[in-house]
């Protein structure tokens, strides 16, 4: 079955902040059964990046954690 991002506003808006970049948008997809099908994509000025939240360390009970994952899992 096709998977479907949806626009995250929270995602856009922190990334956009952290990066100081206005041209970033960050789509998310969460399987509320299956965790380790969620995953973020992020798209720049000039290429996609998907993040599984496998790959992410975040507090599962804190979406802004997430987000802050989301962060350092691309940037640092």
């Amino acid at each position: 079955m096709p998977k479907f991002v949806n626009a995250s506003a929270e995602a856009t808006a922190f990334l956009r902040q952290k990066t100081g970049s206005s041209l970033l948008e960050c789509f998310t997809y969460i399987d509320p059964e299956h965790e380790e099908l969620s995953f973020f994509v992020v798209k720049t000025s000039n290429k996609l990046i998907h993040v599984s939240f496998g790959e992410i360390t975040y507090d599962r009970a804190n979406y802004q954690s997430l987000i802050e994952g989301l962060y350092r899992a691309i940037y640092e």
